[in-house]
């Protein structure tokens, strides 16, 4: 009998580890988001690199920072916290349960703890375009207009086509020039 062929391994032919070979691949869906032709291409390639965010290199992780998410969507912030903690315990390195433990402090008014985690995620996945949005808008609310606007304009240099970064830049380029006269 023949023997069975071994499932091929990206890291195995590439040479790389898993993270490297991520890492190439996400570079090359980030060249595509910017050179995206129009909004639907765009979104789908935002995304794949949305999924290739959350993954941590661990099924189980992965499902519970889906949980995470979906518990944080639906006010249960307990069993959110629980998930988080369980991710973050094993994998501090990832920029999305950085983020979503923000998200859960913004909820429940702890804004230090916010910005400090939101930061957090920034240094590790700079240009992860849902953390930018969401730490310019913790900006924009503590009353940190310009510094907001700069994050956005950094959101659009990464996905030039994402509508909330456009919409949220217009309402404060607008306010701007309001206040101006």
């Amino acid at each position: 009998p023949k023997a069975k062929e071994k499932p091929k391994n990206p890291d195995v032919e590439t040479g790389g580890s898993l993270s490297e070979v991520r890492r190439k691949e996400q570079d090359q869906l980030f060249t595509d988001l910017r050179k995206a032709s129009t909004p639907e291409k765009s979104h789908a390639i935002a995304s794949r690199l949305r999924q290739s965010f959350v993954r941590t290199g661990s099924d189980s992780l992965d499902l519970m920072l889906r949980w995470a998410e979906t518990a944080l969507n639906q006010s249960r912030e307990a069993e959110a916290q629980d998930y988080i903690d369980e991710v973050m315990a094993q994998r501090p390195d990832n920029a999305t349960v950085w983020q979503l433990r923000a998200r859960l402090h913004l909820r429940r008014n702890e804004l230090a703890p916010a910005l400090r985690d939101i930061r957090q995620a920034m240094i590790l996945e700079p240009r992860n375009f849902d953390v930018l949005i969401n730490y310019a808008t913790l900006l924009r609310e503590t009353g940190n207009r310009k510094g907001a606007l700069r994050l956005y304009h950094q959101a659009l240099s990464v996905y030039p086509m994402m509508k909330e970064a456009q919409d949220e830049m217009l309402k404060l380029t607008e306010a701007d020039s309001d206040t101006a006269l």
